[in-house]
C-alpha cells in the first residue's frame, strides 16, 4: 500500500536543483522560453552544463540594459 501522507524531506528539495551558478536573487516560478534559429541553438547546446547560467546572464544582463534602465528612465504617467 502507497503511503497516503508521503513527505519529501526538506533537505532533499534544498538538493534537488542545484544552480549553476552565482546569483543570489529567488528565480520566477516559471521559466522563460523561446526558440532561436538553429545556428543559435547549436552553439548554446555546446555550452553543455554551462548553458543554464549562460543563458540566465545574458538574459539578464540584456533586461537590465534594455529593460530596466528604460524603466528608470521614463517619467511616471
Amino acid at each position: 500500500m502507497a503511503n497516503p501522507n508521503p513527505v519529501i524531506p526538506e533537505k532533499f528539495i534544498e538538493s534537488q536543483f542545484e544552480r549553476l551558478d552565482q546569483t543570489v536573487e529567488p528565480l520566477s516560478p516559471k521559466p522563460l522560453q523561446v526558440r532561436v534559429p538553429v545556428s543559435v541553438y547549436e552553439k548554446v547546446e555546446q555550452l553543455g552544463k554551462d548553458k543554464t547560467p549562460w543563458l540566465r546572464r545574458v538574459i539578464t544582463e540584456a533586461a537590465e540594459r534594455e529593460l530596466l534602465s528604460r524603466m528608470d528612465s521614463e517619467p511616471d504617467a
